[in-house]
């Protein structure tokens, strides 16, 4: 089974800054502000050039995790987070065939 790839949902509506670490995301569709952590930050920036699954987005930013954290601790935190930019609307899934 292939691993879900994620994307950047409603591009268009979609706009953020960072700011050392903290970054802000506004959805212009829904009318939301949301505030965001440097990682969310770098995976709009990631997903709004390609879409990405969880297993790639971990080996792009291998270089960035801290040394205690192995690669499966690291898929299941991206992944957590992943969900919860899903819940404010700003990521989707997207199946792709087996």
């Amino acid at each position: 089974m292939r691993e879900s790839m994620w994307t950047v949902r409603r591009r268009a509506d979609i706009c953020w800054r960072d700011w050392d670490g903290l970054g802000v995301v506004y959805d212009d569709s829904s009318g939301d502000t949301h505030l965001v952590d440097a990682l969310a930050i770098e995976f709009l920036e990631m997903l709004a050039r390609q879409q990405l699954c969880v297993a790639q987005l971990v080996d792009q930013l291998a270089d960035a995790l801290p040394e205690q954290m192995d690669v499966a601790t690291a898929t299941a935190f991206f992944d957590r987070q992943l969900h919860a930019l899903q819940d404010l609307g700003l990521v989707e899934q997207i199946a792709t065939p087996a």
